[in-house]
């Protein structure tokens, strides 16, 4: 990189322009390219807090060149790259007449990934739950038959109304 002669310029503000030209156009393609990596982020398979934090890495870089990320682009951007199943989160902070904050944004966003995180534990412990209440203990899936062989006509219809529990296959009992 060649410097221009700055021998003979009489004002620091001649040096200025001069150096602000020579690096201005790095500045600016920097800038274009962080503003760029900012919206094009996306929440894909990372959590939440990793997403959070690339998305606030790009502002910290777009910062760097002396340009500051309005606190609006920065929620936008968030919200931007959410997929799905925040969709109802989206739709509360963009309804809202009072603009969140990327620290509200974020403590929703959190908040909200706990709560799936626990919504999925629950419904997979009772699916492993009822699944294993299906089988015997050889393994061999149990199948429900009722008590009755006629056939009757919905509930309490049949002939033989006791009840049969859907594990073992006794009657007078049901499993819970």
């Amino acid at each position: 990189m060649v410097l221009p002669n700055l021998i003979g310029m009489d004002t620091s503000a001649k040096i200025w322009n001069a150096v602000a030209t020579l690096f201005g156009s790095k500045t600016t393609s920097k800038l274009m390219a962080y503003r760029r990596a900012l919206h094009s982020q996306r929440k894909g398979e990372l959590s939440m807090k990793d997403f959070l934090m690339k998305v606030k890495s790009c502002c910290d870089n777009h910062d760097s060149c002396s340009e500051i990320i309005r606190e609006h682009e920065h929620v936008t951007a968030i919200l931007n790259g959410l997929p799905l199943e925040y969709e109802s989160v989206i739709t509360i902070i963009t309804a809202s007449q009072v603009p969140y904050t990327v620290q509200g944004v974020t403590s929703m966003l959190l908040d909200t990934e706990a709560c799936q995180q626990v919504v999925s534990n629950e419904v997979s412990s009772s699916t492993s739950l009822v699944l294993s209440d299906s089988f015997d203990v050889s393994g061999s899936l149990l199948a429900y038959r009722p008590s009755s062989t006629a056939r009757g006509r919905g509930r309490g219809h049949s002939s033989n109304s006791r009840i049969q529990c859907q594990l073992c296959g006794k009657a007078g009992h049901l499993i819970d």
